[in-house]
């Protein structure tokens, strides 16, 4: 079962973390992310490790009002 990220079915990185899915990704930053809508800090990307089915939603800010 592929990672869904914003939505989208994407194929699981090898190793499965999340620091090497955005990696592959390369999406613009500034971003947040969370895991299964959890807040992932930065520091932890190399160390989470993802499963299949996980839902990944790669944020990034805005400004209004």
């Amino acid at each position: 079962m592929p990672l869904n990220v914003n939505g989208a079915a994407v194929p699981m990185p090898e190793p499965p973390t999340l620091q090497n899915l955005l990696c592959a990704l390369q999406p613009p930053t500034p971003y947040a992310v969370a895991r299964n809508d959890e807040f992932v800090p930065s520091s932890a990307y190399e160390r989470c490790k993802l499963a299949d089915g996980d839902r990944i939603d790669i944020l990034h800010p805005f400004a209004g009002g």
